[in-house]
């Protein structure tokens, strides 16, 4: 995206600079001589530039944006000069204080893909505080934005062939620019994710090789283990299924990997009070995440063994459940539909079982004034049979509600209905996800 502003004013001359994350056998020097050198390439200088400190090298580069409308951006600065004694984020402030707040027409931007760093050093950092224009945090695209990145290419894919993909993918443009509109979805996830060669086959190990740092296998086991649940999972129920005692890091890490969006918090809410409870569940919201630890990690095993690289015999029912996100990443849609304006509650919903009421999990709960819409999310390889009524009458049942609310069944799917589904006129709403797409 950043890449893209020079091309919408042509007065912008954009400075890029990355960072990669830092290798254990990297010296601080050699990381500071690295990025002198791409610093060199960038400005197109004769010579390295200086680079014996970090202050020094941030310093030079600062000066060499003289141009009118120069944008300095910095991607993944929470990988940079993490080896040195003095913080990158000081560095930044006292250039910004400096040299950058008095120049005109100039912008800098931080970007990272550590959102909890970013969080804690550069957002909520005294240091910046007033000095931010714009914060910013990248969510995948909407459903009615992804045909436009396909551009005429999506009229060979059909839509449920898109959204198939979408429920494995998720929205990220990196990951569509991959997909082969030429092939079925079956044979995109063949060729993608299931193949030892293939584009995400591994990207989820090579992602969390080094992103979280030391706390790497932390995060990576409490992910296999919400990835694996067949249901939510509560905090001491994490740190039971990693084996770890119950404490704040279990819980940080967890909050941790919701601010990447790796996870989900759902919460439960009275329907009276409209307040959220206390009670909390997590569950993966990255779809990509979700399918690698519930689909292609286990392939990838049954490859070793077999020496088959195959789409696997349930491959249906996993879109199914990553369905389920996919629908939750888009309510924008789902609202529209139920011409809902002013919700008070949208989101993911379990109720625990107690003495007074049964437990139930509903996909999808949406709360009005006047009004409870209980959504069931459903996409199967066929259509969705007459039996799914009996299964959403039964939650609605167990269900402890606020009884001056209207209660309204919502189907949402993607691969159709039985004729008798409709006939039946149980459904307030009946949604199709795949006219989300159109924009």
């Amino acid at each position: 995206m950043i890449k893209e502003l020079p091309a919408r004013d042509s007065r912008v001359t954009l400075r890029y600079l990355t960072s990669p994350p830092p290798k254990k056998t990297l010296t601080d020097e050699q990381e500071r001589a690295a990025y002198a050198e791409q610093v060199k390439r960038e400005f197109d200088l004769p010579y390295k530039p200086p680079h014996e400190s970090w202050s020094a090298l941030i310093y030079f580069i600062v000066s060499q944006c003289s141009h009118s409308h120069t944008i300095l951006a910095i991607d993944e600065v929470n990988w940079l000069a993490r080896k040195s004694p003095t913080p990158i984020e000081h560095v930044l402030w006292e250039v910004w204080e400096r040299e950058c707040a008095h120049k005109a027409n100039f912008m800098m931007i931080l970007s990272g893909s550590l959102a909890s760093w970013m969080e804690k050093n550069i957002i909520a950092s005294e240091g910046f505080v007033g000095r931010i224009s714009v914060n910013m945090v990248l969510r995948e695209l909407p459903l009615n934005n992804v045909l436009e990145l396909f551009g005429s290419a999506h009229k060979k894919l059909p839509k449920r062939d898109i959204i198939k993909l979408l429920c494995a993918f998720g929205g990220v443009p990196l990951y569509l620019n991959h997909i082969d509109p030429n092939l079925t979805a079956e044979d995109n996830l063949l060729k993608l994710a299931y193949k030892s060669t293939g584009a995400f086959n591994n990207e989820f190990n090579q992602m969390f090789n080094e992103l979280f740092s030391n706390e790497n296998k932390t995060y990576r086991a409490i992910l296999e283990a919400v990835g694996n649940s067949a249901s939510a999972l509560t905090a001491r129920e994490v740190a039971e299924k990693i084996e770890k005692h119950y404490t704040g890091r279990v819980n940080q890490a967890l909050s941790d990997l919701c601010e990447v969006g790796f996870l989900k918090q759902e919460h439960t809410w009275n329907t009276r009070t409209t307040k959220s409870g206390r009670a909390a569940k997590f569950k993966i919201a990255d779809n990509y995440t979700a399918f690698f630890f519930r689909s292609i990690s286990k392939q990838n095993e049954l490859a070793k063994r077999t020496g088959r690289e195959t789409v696997p015999d349930n491959l249906a029912s996993i879109l199914g459940l990553q369905f389920e996100n996919l629908v939750y990443n888009n309510t924008y849609f789902v609202l529209e539909k139920l011409r809902i304006t002013d919700p008070i509650f949208v989101g993911g919903y379990f109720q625990n079982q107690t003495q007074r009421q049964k437990g139930c999990q509903i996909d999808l709960l949406i709360q009005t004034k006047h009004r409870l819409y209980v959504c069931e999310c459903k996409m199967l390889a066929g259509k969705v049979q007459k039996s799914i009524i009996k299964d959403i009458k039964q939650k609605i049942a167990r269900l402890t509600h606020d009884s001056s609310l209207a209660v309204c069944p919502v189907l949402i799917h993607a691969n159709g209905v039985v004729n008798s589904v409709v006939e039946e006129n149980y459904f307030n709403h009946i949604i199709d996800m795949s006219y989300a797409l159109q924009p």
